[in-house]
């Protein structure tokens, strides 16, 4: 066991693969809930665009529930809209991308002054906020989406997925143009204050995409971004990722986030090449479940191998703030597993094979068995 730390350096040790005095519930996915959007004294669709009510609303989960992470930027559309296109801000809380601006990649263009273009001025004073007032003790885990996902947003995700095949030349053009802007955006992000980045990619789903496309098309761009961007990076897809994982555990970035996999399989595939982020069910567990179930998942992942522990995507606006304190309960209460002792990973291992094949949550083969 290490001596405590600070929620900073116990993330920043979890992601990079250091020693950690328990594992951390630094969750960088969105978490504006009823209540702590009540407490922020936050509402839509101002906190997308005033950087203090950013803030205060992005260290709500810290101030009420003592998650270890502030994540400001609310949507993943942020990007697109700078890059031209219209979003929807009839569902103000998350405006999703309204149409498609682009038909040929070589048009894809953004401001020269990136700093002061749409809404990332309001993102980075949140950024700048957040940094000054925690004096650097409280994580910043601000989201950027990611190339692929942009690249769908501008083009539309069916055009993209569909030019792949048809015209794999222009797709490859779309989604590098995409990858440089990404790129200024996440040196930005770093520049004003960031500790890590959260790169969400959701359109790179294994329920989208198949492993040789993920692999084409999204692997190159997912190294260049890591390559070009010094800040720790927790790279998030959605869903089922179980036949990505080979391919994501070559991307660069030093942590996955996961939705769909149980956690000692995306583990097990992982290996030492990348931490893991995951996966509480935002769906029925969070904003249904008890403390105690909430609880004993999050102790669940922890023994399965997650190096951080959080949500398996946006937790929803009614999830109810004793769900939020007891994931943060059963972080700090669980010791952390010892790696050198195999007869416990084995036993936590065999437990949750066994487990999920019994329950039948998932399917890894045409036999259901992951070996």
């Amino acid at each position: 066991m290490t001596v405590e730390m600070t929620p900073t350096r116990r993330a920043l040790a979890a992601v990079l693969g250091g020693k950690v005095d328990y594992v951390p519930p630094a969750n960088p996915l969105a978490q504006t809930t009823k209540e702590l959007m009540e407490f922020a004294k936050a509402s839509w669709p101002k906190a997308h665009t005033d950087p203090k009510m950013m803030a205060d609303l992005a260290a709500a989960p810290w101030e009420v529930c003592g998650i270890e992470a502030a994540r400001p930027q609310f949507d993943i559309s942020l990007e697109a809209e700078v890059l031209g296109c219209r979003l929807d801000w009839n569902k103000s809380d998350r405006p999703p991308v309204a149409d498609h601006v682009y038909t040929d990649p070589k048009d894809i263009t953004w401001p020269d002054d990136l700093e002061q273009a749409g809404r990332i001025p309001h993102v980075l004073g949140a950024i700048d906020i957040l940094r000054k007032r925690y004096a650097g003790d409280l994580p910043i885990i601000p989201v950027i989406t990611a190339p692929f996902t942009v690249a769908g947003h501008v083009l539309g995700v069916e055009k993209l997925v569909m030019m792949t095949v048809t015209d794999p030349d222009k797709a490859h053009a779309a989604i590098s143009a995409a990858t440089d802007f990404c790129i200024e955006y996440g040196r930005l992000q770093t520049a004003y204050g960031a500790h890590i980045l959260f790169p969400a990619d959701p359109s790179a789903s294994g329920d989208l995409i198949s492993p040789g496309t993920y692999e084409e098309f999204v692997l190159p761009y997912h190294k260049k971004f890591a390559r070009n961007v010094s800040c720790p990076k927790i790279l998030h897809i959605c869903g089922h990722t179980e036949r990505l994982l080979p391919h994501i555990k070559r991307s660069g970035m030093d942590c996955f986030s996961f939705d769909s996999p149980p956690a000692w399989y995306v583990r097990q595939q992982l290996g030492n090449a990348m931490r893991c982020l995951g996966s509480l069910d935002v769906i029925d567990l969070m904003p249904g479940g008890t403390p105690k179930q909430v609880y004993d998942r999050t102790v669940q992942c922890i023994r399965e191998g997650v190096d951080v522990v959080g949500t398996a995507c946006d937790v929803s606006t009614g999830t109810p703030l004793e769900n939020l304190k007891a994931y943060v309960r059963a972080c700090r209460e669980t010791p952390v597993p010892d790696s050198d002792d195999p007869e416990d990973c084995v036993r936590a291992i065999g437990m949750a094979r066994a487990r999920m094949k019994a329950e039948r949550k998932i399917v890894l083969g045409d036999d259901g068995d992951a070996f």
